[in-house]
């Protein structure tokens, strides 16, 4: 694993997606989730909630995803919306959401263009990992 790269260097892959998650995708889940909590970049840590708010939709479409097909659409524009509400007077971000947002955008547009199921639930795999690192490493709940 130590030709892995991490976290900002690596962006989430397609391949991941679309191929299937090996041990750099969770390396590099992990390194984000760590990324995630700390404060830099002139940005607050991302808070659990702002992450709750999201990974529980996606459970929710995950639940029946023919059903809820219609709905994968939206959840770029619940980041964005949780982007939005994080600003302050000046448009400018205060905590890591816009990273979060920047990552999952792009794994969105592949589920979408795909549309398989399998797809999704290696997205929503990726996620929980960058979940469960992200609590791991201390994610704050306010």
């Amino acid at each position: 694993m130590s030709n892995c790269i991490k976290y900002p260097q690596q962006k989430l892959k397609q391949e991941w997606i679309q191929n299937g998650i090996n041990d750099c995708a969770i390396e590099w889940a992990k390194s984000f989730g760590e990324y995630l909590t700390s404060q830099s970049d002139n940005l607050k840590g991302l808070t659990t909630s702002q992450i709750r708010k999201f990974f529980g939709e996606l459970k929710r479409i995950q639940a029946d995803p023919i059903k809820y097909s219609a709905d994968i659409p939206m959840l770029k524009a619940k980041l964005a919306y949780a982007v939005g509400r994080d600003k302050d007077n000046r448009g400018n971000s205060k905590s890591k959401i816009v990273r979060f947002y920047e990552e999952l955008e792009n794994g969105i547009n592949w589920i979408r263009e795909s549309s398989k199921i399998d797809d999704f639930n290696r997205l929503i795999k990726i996620i929980e990992s960058i979940v469960a690192y992200h609590k791991f490493y201390g994610g704050r709940d306010n």
